[in-house]
Parts: structure tokens; C-alpha cells; sequence
């Protein structure tokens, strides 16, 4: 029997009005990606998020700046899972600048519509629930 890997990581949904904070990666089409990385042994969702967000952008949170979303888990080949903790900050006026530009070509504000378009599917789905919570049809 094979045992099943769970691999956790943890996102930051940073935004000011309908815009939202993304980093453009570095690849040939465009994609963004939002703050936050893999969980490491022992670490809480929480923490990693505060150490990703640092790494990354240099962006100092505490665990009170942090405002649990949700989570999604997905199922990915191998019998491996993927578990994504959301959690927003509404303090979009904490300073932060690219630290990773091996990784990421900027850090940028972005139209949430636009952005989507260029987002990881998990990323996409919990970003329009965010800014669209319900349509009505009428």
C-alpha cells in the first residue's frame, strides 16, 4: 500500500479596493502568483505565511494582521494532496519590496479581474469568491 503525501502551503490575499497585490513571475507567458509558499515540518499556516511574506517581499505580518479565509485541498497524481490556506490583510499600507527577483520579475497592484485571468486555478477560485461572493440572477 502506498502511503499518501500531503504537501500544505499557505496564501496571502493582500488588497486595496478591487485591486489586488500579485507577483508577476518569471516565465514567457504571464502569470502571477499571490504571497506565501510551503509549510516547513512543524511550521503552523501562519507562520509560514508571516516567513514566505518576509522572504519574498520583505514584508513584515504578525499573526494579528492575518485573517484566516479558508483552505482548499486537491487531489494530484500520485495519491500526493495539496491543502492551500487562505488568509487575507486589509493593512495594505505595510511596506514591502521584491526580495526573490530570481524568482519573480515585480510585485504590482492589479485590477482582481484582470489579475484572475493570470492566476493558478486554486488561486483564481478563492480570489473571485472574495470580490464576488454571490450572483444573482434575476
Amino acid at each position: 500500500m502506498k502511503i499518501e503525501k500531503h504537501k500544505e502551503k499557505s496564501r496571502l490575499i493582500l488588497y486595496q479596493g478591487d485591486q489586488l497585490l500579485v507577483l508577476q513571475k518569471r516565465t514567457a507567458e504571464l502569470k502571477y502568483g499571490l504571497i506565501g509558499g510551503f509549510l516547513e515540518h512543524g511550521e503552523s499556516p501562519e507562520d509560514a505565511l508571516i516567513r514566505e511574506a518576509y522572504e519574498e517581499v520583505m514584508l513584515k505580518l504578525c499573526v494579528e494582521d492575518l485573517e484566516y479565509q479558508c483552505s482548499i485541498t486537491i487531489q494530484l497524481k500520485n495519491k500526493q494532496k495539496l491543502s492551500k490556506h487562505y488568509f487575507l490583510c486589509k493593512d495594505y499600507t505595510k511596506p514591502y519590496t521584491l526580495a526573490e527577483p530570481h524568482k519573480f520579475r515585480k510585485i504590482e497592484w492589479v485590477y482582481w479581474k484582470d489579475a484572475i485571468k493570470f492566476l493558478g486555478k486554486s488561486d483564481k477560485k478563492v480570489v473571485k469568491s472574495l470580490f464576488k461572493p454571490c450572483e444573482l440572477n434575476l
